[in-house]
This record gives structure tokens, sequence and C-alpha cells, in this order.
């Protein structure tokens, strides 16, 4: 087979996927748009656990990526924080075996063959100033769970935060705050296919992080 028809098949093969994403995304957006339309008749927490693991269940039958499914579930638009609206009532939803079972869901569609990209959704780049040593740490973990760096960090954002073990400091924050201009900040093609396509080593971790 000669190169130019290996790369023609490629291409048309990698059209059809596209395609057939987005129209798994149609599917999935309408399924969304008609879960967030409904509404909890409770007030009890028990109640609204349950709902918020009753509409991710739904979901997940339908999420074409994980990206999608979290952010109709966990992000800051989801589910969750619409019925947990506060900080603390979430926290206090955060520590339930109903958050569990919705990362359990999020974990099995992040260990499926899907798209690591949602096209609907615009990737980011985080910055992080670390030492060295726990940068050689978080290297060795990863080799030692064999997934990139990118993967297991990801996995550790998921997780709930113990705020007893956040520093405290008198000292005035530092770094940029997010706010409306970071949201309203594109990322350029290229962070878009590095992120999208290259998996982080340990070797290219260290131009990030």
């Amino acid at each position: 087979m000669s190169q130019a028809t290996s790369n023609g098949m490629s291409d048309a093969g990698s059209l059809a996927s596209g395609e057939k994403l987005a129209a798994d995304m149609v599917v999935f957006n309408s399924v969304a748009e008609e879960l967030r339309a409904k509404v909890c008749g409770s007030t009890k927490f028990e109640d609204r656990c349950h709902w918020v693991q009753q509409v991710a269940a739904e979901l997940f039958g339908v999420a074409p990526t994980w990206t999608a499914f979290y952010r109709e579930t966990l992000g800051v638009d989801g589910i969750a924080h619409c019925i947990f609206a506060s900080p603390e009532d979430f926290r206090h939803y955060e520590a339930t075996e109903s958050h569990s079972k919705v990362l359990e869901m999020l974990t099995v569609l992040r260990s499926r063959d899907l798209p690591d990209c949602d096209p609907t959704e615009t990737l980011r780049m985080i910055t992080v100033r670390i030492p060295k040593s726990l940068h050689d740490r978080i290297c060795k973990e990863a080799n030692e769970l064999d997934v990139s760096v990118n993967k297991l960090c990801i996995t550790r954002m998921l997780q709930k935060v113990d705020t007893s073990m956040l520093p405290i400091s008198a000292k005035k924050r530092r770094g940029r705050r997010p706010g409306a201009q970071y949201h309203k900040t594109p990322v350029n093609a290229m962070e878009a296919s590095f992120v999208a396509s290259a998996p982080l080593t340990c070797e290219t971790v260290s131009s990030i992080l």
C-alpha cells in the first residue's frame, strides 16, 4: 500500500470519527438540557445526593467524552454545583458515597478508548511552580503507576481537597487570580494540539511545571 493511500485512509477514518463524535455530542447535549430542565423536588440532603447521582447515571450512558460528563456533573455549572450551591454544602456532598459513585463513573469514562478532547470545550494549560524534589516525586509516581504525568495530575485534581491540609499564611496571596479575563483568553492552536495529542512525560513536564 502506498503512503498516499495510507494517508487517505487515515484522513477518511479521522473524518468519520469526527462526524460520529459530533453526532454523539448532539445527543449528549440534548439529554443534558432535558435533565437540567428537571427540578429536584426535595430539600433533604440525602435526596439531593441521590438526585445528582441519578442525573449522572443518565449522562454516563450517553457521554461521548469524559470532559463532557465532568462539565455537566461536577463542573462549575454542573448539576452538583447547582444542587449544592454553597461551598460548605458542596464540601459536605464531596464526602458522600454519592459523590464517590459519580467519580467512579468519571474514572470509567477516562479509562475507555474515547477522544481525549471535547470539541465544544476550550483547552487550558496551568503553569505550576514546584520544587525539584516534588517534581521528581510526581514523575516517579507516574512511572510506577505506568501513566503520564498529565493523567496523574488530572486524577489528583479531581479528588476532594482536605482543607485541613491547606497551608494558612498571613502573607498576601501570590500569583494570578482566575477571573473573567482568564475565562475569555483562548488557548492558541499550538497549545491545544500539544495538550490533546502529547501525554506529558518526565522530560516534557519540566517545561510546564
